[in-house]
């Protein structure tokens, strides 16, 4: 899964817990008032209430292994959002050179050939006069890398999506933006079973009434197919996205203080919507499939009044949106959010967090809690990419310096039999 950055969880996560006051993904306004979006089918959860047959946690503690880290520091190294494993074994990183959340905006995507071992191959920038950050990457049909991310060099006006082609040394062969006059975030990339590319985010609407969910379905060329618009009217934003049964394309969305599934047909028509409604403020980050047809979705919940402790939040439903199970977890003294998601060989599932000492979490299909672990000690961590390897995995990400201000870069390997102890 390629799981994405969410720009949103940034803003609201200080050095320790904290109180959120807006979710606007920038510049610090106040959101939108909070209306849902059009005729959605309201489903609710089982609130805060954990309904799965989960097994009881266990802290594995000192038995999770640390094999190494790679910290990339300096101004030429802000964050990472994406890992991939290239044809040689090697591994392909993207991000950015400068990673800020406030004004000035500057810095370049960020392209990296690392050994297994996280040594430094070669490395690429792409990008203009303003701002770029490179958010994830897929392997292209001729051996060459797609690379997805925003820019405010090129395109229509204000902030576009981009679309960069390279050769397999991560040379720019092509590249097109997607959008409006007015202002595209960028938040993923989905490649599809028939080699297209979903890209998603959000979109300003041109009366500027609010930001509205947005997908660009493209061919191998670049070239769009159809662009979705959603029609809610307030702040929408597209987190992440699923391919499913028949050429479904489940959509992933945050809207306004609740959680949204959207599904659409190939040819991008709206099938249905989803609204989770819950006390609180809540969305899912991640989603991945489960065999014979559900899904898992992970997230972050917080709920209304004081403390306002915001909270993984897992849950399992079927493609239609129907609710299996859900639960929280996380740190009682920390916020936690899940913001990466992957199935392991063993069918069991890891979940990289936003939090202190880079948290992650191992839970079955079930949502039984296998293992929970903070891996690096104190210091607000991202894991924005999974991979797995054979004896273990990496995470990649970043390590924050001064909260929404300054970042370093970050390469971790691990290895998962000793975590599990086995």
């Amino acid at each position: 899964m390629k799981n994405r950055l969410s720009v949103i969880l940034l803003l609201i996560l200080t050095l320790t817990a904290c109180i959120p006051t807006n979710k606007n993904p920038e510049n610090g306004a106040n959101p939108p008032p909070d209306k849902s979006p059009t005729n959605p089918i309201k489903t609710q959860p089982f609130g805060t209430q954990d309904t799965s047959p989960a097994a009881q946690p266990t802290n594995m503690g000192d038995s999770l292994e640390v094999s190494w880290v790679k910290s990339f520091t300096g101004p030429d190294y802000g964050a990472f959002f994406d890992l991939i494993r290239a044809e040689d074994d090697n591994l392909i990183v993207v991000g950015a050179t400068n990673h800020r959340h406030m004004p000035p905006y500057s810095g370049d995507s960020l392209i990296l050939k690392l050994s297994p071992a996280g040594e430094i191959i070669w490395e690429k920038t792409w990008g203009g006069e303003g701002y770029e950050q490179a958010w994830e990457i897929s392997p292209a049909e001729d051996g060459g890398y797609l690379i997805f991310g925003e820019t405010d060099s090129y395109g229509a006006g204000d902030r576009d999506f981009f679309l960069l082609k390279t050769d397999q040394e991560g040379i720019q062969e092509s590249f097109r933006t997607y959008g409006g006059s007015l202002r595209e975030w960028p938040f993923g990339m989905l490649s599809l079973s028939n080699g297209d590319l979903l890209l998603y985010g959000l979109t300003e609407l041109d009366d500027g009434t609010g930001r509205n969910e947005y997908a660009v379905r493209v061919g191998n060329s670049g070239d769009v197919i159809w662009e979705h618009i959603g029609e809610g009217l307030g702040e929408e934003l597209v987190l992440d996205a699923l391919e499913i049964r028949e050429n479904e394309i489940i959509l992933v969305v945050s809207a306004d203080e609740d959680a949204k599934l959207v599904t659409l047909d190939k040819d991008g028509h709206l099938l249905r919507e989803n609204l989770f409604e819950i006390p609180g403020w809540q969305y899912f980050s991640t989603i991945a499939p489960i065999d014979g047809g559900d899904l898992i979705l992970a997230g972050f919940w917080m709920k209304d009044g004081p403390p306002r402790q915001a909270d993984t939040w897992l849950m399992r439903c079927t493609s239609d949106a129907k609710v299996i199970w859900e639960k929280t977890l996380g740190d009682p003294k920390n916020d936690d959010y899940a913001q990466s998601l992957i199935r392991l060989a063993d069918g069991n599932f890891l979940i990289g967090g936003l939090g202190e000492g880079m948290p992650l979490t191992l839970v079955d299909e079930h949502g039984g809690i296998l293992w929970q672990q903070s891996l690096l000690g104190s210091g607000v961590y991202l894991a924005d990419a999974l991979l797995e390897q054979e004896a273990g995995f990496l995470a990649a990400g970043f390590v924050q310096l001064i909260n929404g201000q300054s970042y370093d870069a970050i390469l971790v390997q691990m290895n998962l039999e000793e975590k599990l102890g086995e």
